[in-house]
């Protein structure tokens, strides 16, 4: 755990991915005020948030783990937990969708946004300066 929290306080790239992504979904949770079915887009919205948030902390785990391996076993660490965050983003759309909790748009939307947290890294560090 105490790797964990160095991860979290340290990981400045991590820190910028996350701030983007999370301005990226209260874009997207303003626009879900104006739908129709207001209550399931803006659940949608916290899900993905909050599965994107998820899904970044966990990337950034992986990657510290396997910095510490040779070479041949980062690959496969790196492959194995891909796999693990592409089940868990699975389930947790398909829960999502099959209960009837979330919009699937919505849903699908928030938690694409993991890419535009990728894509304004490179400008949320020029705005925060870390």
């Amino acid at each position: 755990m105490n790797r964990l929290k160095i991860i979290l306080r340290e990981n400045h790239t991590l820190h910028e991915m996350l701030i983007g992504a999370v301005f990226i979904n209260m874009i997207l949770a303003v626009i879900a005020l104006f739908v129709t079915d207001r209550k399931h887009a803006l659940y949608a919205v916290l899900i993905g948030t909050l599965t994107v948030v998820f899904y970044l902390i966990h990337m950034a785990v992986t990657v510290d783990d396997a910095l510490c391996l040779d070479e041949k076993g980062a690959a496969v660490q790196l492959r194995k937990n891909m796999v693990i965050r592409y089940v868990i983003v699975c389930i947790v759309v398909g829960v999502s969708l099959y209960f009837k909790i979330a919009d699937p748009v919505f849903l699908v939307i928030s938690v694409i946004t993991i890419k535009a947290g990728a894509y304004l890294q490179p400008t949320v560090h020029k705005i925060t300066k870390w």
